[in-house]
C-alpha cells in the first residue's frame, strides 16, 4: 500500500521538475542572444589561452559566466570592479607569499583566516563582485602549495591568476560591446516605455468597460516598483554621460511612472462603479498623455503633453486614482527641463540611500557567524584532503567558500544545482575526451565540442535564477575536463575527484550550516515580512500635512523604496525556502506576502491622496475621526509585525468598530461641506479605507490559524 501510494507523490514531484524546466529554459530571443555572446568570447579567449600555454585557464572561461549582465554598462562597471579586486587579492596574495611561505604552520593557519575574510567581504560589500575577487584568490592561494608542490608554480600563480583574471573579463567585455546593443539607457527606456503601455492599454479597457479582465502585468509592475531602476540609474550614471547629465530628469520620470503605474492599479482593482461619458473621456485623456510621454521616453526628451489637465474640475463619483493620474501628467506638463524640477520632485529620493558597505556591517553578528561558519568548513575539508594526501578534492573547500549562503535552504539550492550541473558538465567532458579529441587535430576541431558545451552552460545560465548556477557549473565542469593540459590527455580522475570533492564539501558545510548558528529561510522570511509589515506601518501612520504636502510625499516614496526592497528579499526567501522543510508554512507566507503587497498599494494610494484633500477643507471632526483610524491601523500593522516573528500576546485593534465610528463621523459632518469636489474626496478616502481594512483582517485571520 505504501508503495503505491508513493507513485502519485512521484509522479507529481516529476511534473513539478518538468514544468520548473520547461518554464525556466523556454527560449526567448534575448537569451539566445545572450547565449551566442558568451561563446563567442569563451572561443575567441580559447585561442590566445591555447596559443601561449596559458595556466589557471579556467578563471578566463568562467569569469566571462559570472560578470555578463543584460547591459554592456553593468557588464563594465563589474568588470572594472572585478579587475580592481582580483589586483587587490593577487597583490595581498603576492605579499603573504614573500613573507610567509616558509612558514607552513603559519600559512595552514592563514587558510581559513582568508577564507572568513573573503565571505566577510561578500556580505559587507555592496559593490558587485568586488568582495569576491578580493577573498577568493586568497583563500585558493593558500590552499596551491598542497595540491600543486611546486616553488616555481607557486611564486607565479599571483601573476597566473591576475593575467587569467583581465583577460577573460577584457575579452568578454570587448565581445559584449561589439555585439550587445543593450545600454543601460535602453534597460530603462524599455522599463518605462512597458509600464506607459501596459497604463494605457488598461485605461482604455476601463473606458471601454472591460473593468472585469484585470491586468496581472500591472499588478506585477506595481509591486514591483521603482528601486531597480533607480538602482541602475545611479549604477550607470558613473559610465553612460547622458545619465549623468540628466540624472534627475531620468529620476523624476522613473518615479512619476511609478505613481501612475500604482494609480492605474488601484483603479483596476477598485473598477469603475458609475462610468459615465465625462469619466470615460478622462480616461481616454490620461491615455492619449501616456502614449504622447512614451514617444518621448523613446527620443529621450522630456514629453511635452498638449493637453493640460485641470486637476481641479473633478467630476461627482470621480475614481480618486483617476485624479492622481492627472496630477502626475499635469506635473509632468508644468515641468521645464531647461528651468530644472519643481519643489514638489526635487524632494523626492532620487536613487536609493547606501554606500559601498552596508549600514550594520560592523553591528550584525549575522555576518560574522556566516563567515566563521564557511571557513571552519572550508578548513576541516582542507585538512582532510591534505592528512589523505588526496589532492584531487580540494574543489571540497571551494565548494564551501561558494555555497555558503544566508540561510540553509539558499545553501542547499545551491549545492544541488553545484552537484547538477558538475555531473552534467562531467559526462559531457568525460564524452569529449573519449569520443571526440582522439578524432581532433587542430584547434578547429577543439572549438566545436567546445563552443557547443559553452552554448549549453550559456543558455541554463541565462535561465531563470532557480537554475541559472547550475549553467554555470556545467561549463565550470566541462572546462575541467577538456583545459587540463595542452596535448593529447584523457585522464578521466578528474571528473570522480571533482564530484567527490563537491559531494565531501557540500557533506561537511551542510553539517556545520545546519548545528552551528542554523539560519533557517523560512525563519528569515519571518523577520523580513516583519519588517515590511513594520514599514507599511510607518506608512500607515504618516500624519497629515497642513502646510505643504511635499515633504510628507517625499518621506513616503522613501518609505515606498524600502517596502519595494522588503518584499523582493521576502519574494527571494521564499525561493529559497523550497529547498527546506515545511512547505505548508511556507505557503502560508506566501499568501501573507501577497496580501502585504497588496495592503501596500492601497497605503500608497491614501498617500498620494492627500495632497487632493487638505485637512483644513474638511471638518475637525473628521479630521480627528480620521487621525484615530490611522493610529489603530498602523498599531495593528505593529501587532501583526510582531506576530509574523512569533506569538505574542497583544490583542488585535478593533479595526471594523474604528471604521464604523470614521463612517457615523463622515456621515453626520459630511453634509456641512459646501464643496461638493471636497465631499466626494472624502468618500474616496473612505472607500481605500473600507478596501483595505479587509486585507488586514484577512492577514491577522492567517496568522492566528
Amino acid at each position: 500500500m505504501t508503495n503505491t501510494a508513493a507513485f502519485p507523490v512521484a509522479a507529481f514531484q516529476a511534473k513539478r521538475l518538468v514544468e520548473l524546466l520547461r518554464r525556466e529554459l523556454a527560449p526567448t530571443p534575448g537569451r539566445w542572444r545572450a547565449t551566442l555572446r558568451i561563446t563567442l568570447a569563451c572561443v575567441a579567449a580559447s585561442f590566445p589561452v591555447m596559443a601561449f600555454h596559458l595556466h589557471v585557464a579556467l578563471i578566463v572561461m568562467i569569469l566571462m559566466f559570472l560578470i555578463s549582465k543584460e547591459d554592456t554598462t553593468t557588464t563594465l562597471l563589474g568588470t572594472v570592479l572585478g579587475i580592481i579586486g582580483v589586483t587587490i587579492g593577487c597583490g595581498l596574495l603576492l605579499l603573504t607569499y614573500v613573507c610567509f611561505a616558509d612558514l607552513t604552520w603559519l600559512r595552514v593557519l592563514l587558510v581559513p583566516a582568508f577564507i572568513a575574510l573573503g565571505l566577510f567581504l561578500n556580505r559587507i560589500l555592496t559593490l558587485g563582485p568586488l568582495g569576491s575577487a578580493i577573498g577568493l584568490p586568497l583563500a585558493l592561494g593558500m590552499v596551491v602549495p598542497d595540491v600543486i608542490p611546486s616553488t616555481e608554480f607557486l611564486t607565479r600563480f599571483p601573476f597566473y591568476v591576475w593575467w587569467a583574471a583581465v583577460l577573460g573579463l577584457s575579452v568578454n567585455l570587448g565581445v559584449q560591446y561589439l555585439l550587445n546593443p543593450e545600454r543601460a539607457q535602453s534597460v530603462l527606456v524599455r522599463g518605462l516605455t512597458s509600464r506607459l503601455e501596459t497604463v494605457q492599454t488598461v485605461l482604455l479597457g476601463l473606458a471601454a468597460g472591460e473593468s472585469r479582465h484585470r491586468s496581472d502585468s500591472l499588478r506585477r509592475l506595481a509591486i514591483e516598483g521603482a528601486a531597480e531602476q533607480l538602482h541602475l540609474l545611479k549604477l550607470a550614471s558613473a559610465a553612460e554621460p547622458f545619465l549623468k547629465n540628466h540624472h534627475a530628469l531620468v529620476g523624476a520620470q522613473i518615479i512619476l511612472v511609478d505613481r501612475l503605474v500604482t494609480a492605474a492599479a488601484i483603479l483596476e482593482e477598485q473598477g469603475l462603479r458609475l462610468p459615465n461619458q465625462a469619466i470615460e473621456t478622462r480616461l481616454r485623456h490620461v491615455a492619449r498623455a501616456t502614449t504622447t510621454w512614451r514617444q518621448a521616453v523613446l527620443e529621450s526628451r522630456w514629453p511635452k503633453l498638449e493637453e493640460g489637465f485641470d486637476v481641479l474640475a473633478k467630476d461627482p463619483g470621480a475614481p480618486p486614482m483617476l485624479s492622481e493620474m492627472e496630477s502626475v501628467l499635469q506635473l509632468v506638463s508644468n515641468t521645464n527641463p531647461a528651468e530644472g524640477l519643481p519643489e514638489e520632485l526635487k524632494k523626492f529620493p532620487m536613487a536609493l540611500k547606501g554606500g559601498a558597505i552596508v549600514p550594520d556591517a560592523f553591528s550584525n553578528p549575522a555576518y560574522l557567524h556566516f563567515a566563521i561558519k564557511g571557513a571552519l568548513a572550508g578548513f576541516i575539508c582542507y585538512l582532510i584532503f591534505t592528512l589523505t594526501a588526496y589532492q584531487g578534492i580540494y574543489t571540497s573547500v571551494v565548494t564551501c567558500i561558494v555555497c555558503s549562503l544566508s540561510t540553509i535552504g539558499a545553501s542547499a539550492q545551491k549545492g544541488v544545482l553545484r552537484l547538477a550541473g558538475s555531473a552534467v558538465g562531467g559526462v559531457l567532458g568525460v564524452i569529449t575526451l573519449t569520443c571526440i579529441f582522439p578524432y581532433v587535430d587542430s584547434i578547429g576541431g577543439f572549438w566545436f565540442p567546445f563552443a557547443a558545451v559553452t552554448g549549453l552552460a550559456a543558455y541554463v545560465t541565462f535561465s531563470g535564477p532557480s537554475l541559472s548556477y547550475g549553467g554555470y557549473q556545467i561549463g565550470l565542469a566541462f572546462y575541467k575536463c577538456v583545459l587540463q593540459s595542452y596535448g593529447p590527455y584523457t585522464e578521466l580522475r578528474v571528473v570522480r575527484d571533482r564530484l567527490i570533492g563537491i559531494l565531501l564539501g557540500l557533506t561537511v558545510f551542510g553539517l556545520i550550516n545546519n548545528r552551528l548558528w542554523p539560519v533557517k529561510a523560512l525563519e528569515t522570511t519571518r523577520a523580513k515580512l516583519a519588517s515590511a509589515l513594520q514599514t507599511l506601518a510607518k506608512l500607515a501612520g504618516l500624519p497629515d500635512e497642513n502646510k505643504n504636502p511635499a515633504p510628507r510625499l517625499a518621506e513616503a516614496y522613501e518609505l515606498r523604496l524600502q517596502a519595494y526592497q522588503e518584499f523582493r528579499a521576502v519574494h527571494e526567501l521564499l525561493e529559497s525556502s523550497k529547498f527546506e522543510p515545511g512547505e505548508e508554512f511556507r505557503r502560508k507566507l506566501e499568501t501573507i506576502s501577497s496580501e502585504a503587497q497588496r495592503l501596500l498599494l492601497y497605503l500608497l494610494a491614501l498617500i498620494q491622496h492627500r495632497a487632493d484633500l487638505r485637512p483644513e477643507a474638511v471638518p475637525e471632526t473628521i479630521r480627528v475621526a480620521s487621525a484615530r483610524f490611522r493610529a489603530s491601523f498602523a498599531a495593528e500593522l505593529q501587532i501583526l509585525a510582531a506576530r509574523a516573528i512569533g506569538p505574542t500576546d497583544q490583542p488585535d485593534q478593533n479595526l471594523q468598530g474604528a471604521l464604523v465610528e470614521l463612517e457615523q463621523e463622515v456621515a453626520s459632518q459630511i453634509g456641512a461641506i459646501d464643496d461638493a469636489g471636497v465631499v466626494e474626496q472624502v468618500r474616496a478616502r473612505f472607500a481605500l479605507y473600507q478596501a483595505a481594512v479587509p486585507i488586514v483582517s484577512q492577514m491577522a485571520g492567517q496568522m492566528a490559524e
